[in-house]
């Protein structure tokens, strides 16, 4: 079974493949399947309230076992603060229904850890499209709970150094919005870090129930 952690489509999906779509809170309809659900930055209603609201509704049902994708993003229009507001009151959503946090975050990784320190995050939290270098990404994975998922950058060979260096216990995998095939990205990783699939998809998958065990 390959995992697909992130993905805003399902259209793609074949029968040996777990996908879980994202449900863009005021943008996307709520998933029948498993999924997450979130206020993305770009998408932060100019009636909060009401986002608010609708999502808090989302997550408490069962299908819903992750929040997000929430975050921080220098280079969208949303005023920071309400991009600040409205992420931190997701890390308290996901704390207090104990569930894990996806995180999109686009040159704020300071400000997405102050946060996350500051609102005393204590659910496992996916730093999802992780697409910057090894020294970063070996900063944040200090925190046992926080995990990396890439995805079809990868396949531009720029990232191998991540790929060679990163736990494996400690890694996801998804096709976000690309049209990529998650199979291709699973093959790519492999044969950067010299693994089978098989290697692969049995962590993987082990990583997927420690970190949705409570879900």
């Amino acid at each position: 079974m390959l995992i697909n952690i992130h993905a805003h489509s399902i259209s793609t999906s074949t029968p040996d493949e777990f996908v879980l779509p994202n449900c863009i809170v005021s943008k996307d309809y709520l998933y029948d399947q498993a999924c997450s659900a979130g206020i993305h930055p770009w998408y932060v209603d100019l009636n909060e309230e009401a986002q608010w609201e609708a999502l808090v509704k989302y997550a408490e049902k069962p299908q819903v076992i992750a929040i997000g994708e929430c975050g921080l993003d220098k280079l969208c229009s949303t005023e920071w603060n309400r991009q600040l507001h409205t992420f931190e009151k997701q890390i308290a959503l996901a704390n207090e229904l104990k569930k894990p946090l996806i995180i999109h975050c686009v040159r704020a990784y300071h400000e997405v850890f102050t946060s996350l320190l500051r609102k005393q995050v204590s659910v496992p939290v996916i730093f999802h499209g992780y697409e910057r270098n090894w020294p970063l990404a070996e900063q944040l994975l200090k925190n046992r709970n926080y995990y990396l998922s890439l995805g079809a950058a990868i396949l531009k060979g720029k990232l191998d150094d991540v790929i060679q260096q990163i736990p494996l216990d400690r890694i996801f995998l998804e096709t976000d919005d690309k049209p990529t095939k998650i199979s291709d990205i699973y093959a790519y990783f492999c044969r950067a870090r010299k693994l089978s699939i098989k290697q692969v998809e049995d962590q993987i998958l082990a990583n997927y129930n420690r970190v949705f065990k409570s879900s």
